[in-house]
């Protein structure tokens, strides 16, 4: 087994590295998950849930991943983000899986930060191959008492953080002439939902920086796409029914909208449509938003 390196330094700075271990039960689905093989990925929000499906799914299939969190809590937002340990556990996640795994403290609403872990990414894999912009948060207020800093936190996290990671990824991308990205919107990026303006104009800034970067790079043979979820089971669902004092079933209660109403989407549901989007099954769509809603956009 490989030996493991973790260096923990101040938050601009922090760069967690697990090296491969040998995986002793190798089976036949082993040898058949090689789509991304020579890959290299950076995604957003991995420290947990959709984020870090997705930088499994990529791992499994022979990629190596590099996952970029805050892990810190914001003021406005009424549930617990990830923590250190979160990123620690889903690195030592990873690195079970036997792929190259990077973990980098950072904070996409800062550009500094992001040009940091970007660099830091380059210089440990060689190149980016994948970008998927995860990061992402939410809280419920009624405009009328929605503060300037509650609207900033959710619209610079969600859309400036999507800009930010665009812009300093792009020019590897040209650089190499190829390279897939995909945008986690949301269905609220298409309809609207109650008190939640802020969320939705992000997530609707989100789906149209999709469509315009899309034109912008299809010359250097990048396709740029968009993922928009129902709700998913997540610790953000929690965190809302608690902000409304809900004493019933809380996905229940934010699912109605749902057509399959006998099971769940989970994360792992996102991270297939994601994993699609950046294999070479998906090399002609660009452009475009796939929904994994349970049918609720078919309502109209």
């Amino acid at each position: 087994m490989c030996s493991r390196r973790v260096s923990l330094t101040p938050m601009r700075n922090t760069r967690l590295i697990f090296e491969p271990t040998q995986r002793k039960n190798k089976t036949v689905t082993d040898d058949i998950q090689t789509g991304f093989a020579g890959k290299s990925a950076l995604i957003t929000g991995g420290a947990r849930n959709v984020g870090l499906a997705v930088a499994r799914k990529l791992a499994m299939g022979g990629a190596s991943v590099a996952i970029i969190d805050i892990c810190n809590d914001l003021a406005t937002i009424p549930y617990h983000l990830s923590s250190g340990s979160d990123m620690e556990a889903a690195l030592e996640s990873l690195s079970a899986i036997g792929g190259d795994t990077l973990g980098i403290l950072c904070d996409v609403r800062k550009e500094k930060q992001v040009t940091s872990a970007v660099q830091q990414v380059v210089e440990t894999f060689g190149k980016i191959d994948y970008l998927v912009n995860n990061a992402g948060v939410m809280s419920l207020i009624p405009i009328e008492e929605m503060s300037e800093e509650a609207w900033d936190e959710v619209l610079d996290v969600c859309l400036k953080g999507t800009f930010l990671c665009c812009k300093k990824v792009v020019p590897h991308m040209v650089g190499q002439q190829s390279g897939k990205i995909v945008n986690i919107s949301s269905l609220a990026g298409q309809r609207g939902l109650g008190h939640s303006t802020h969320y939705c104009a992000a997530k609707h800034g989100v789906i149209g920086l999709t469509k315009a970067l899309a034109m912008e790079v299809a010359h250097a043979g990048i396709n740029v796409n968009s993922v928009s979820p129902g709700t998913v089971e997540s610790a953000i669902i929690d965190g809302l029914g608690s902000q409304l004092e809900l004493d019933s079933d809380v996905y229940a209660h934010f699912s109605q909208g749902h057509l399959f109403q006998d099971h769940k989407i989970m994360p792992e549901d996102i991270a297939a449509a994601v994993c699609w989007l950046l294999s070479e099954e998906s090399r002609s769509v660009t452009g475009t938003v796939i929904n994994v809603d349970a049918g609720w956009s078919a309502r109209g």
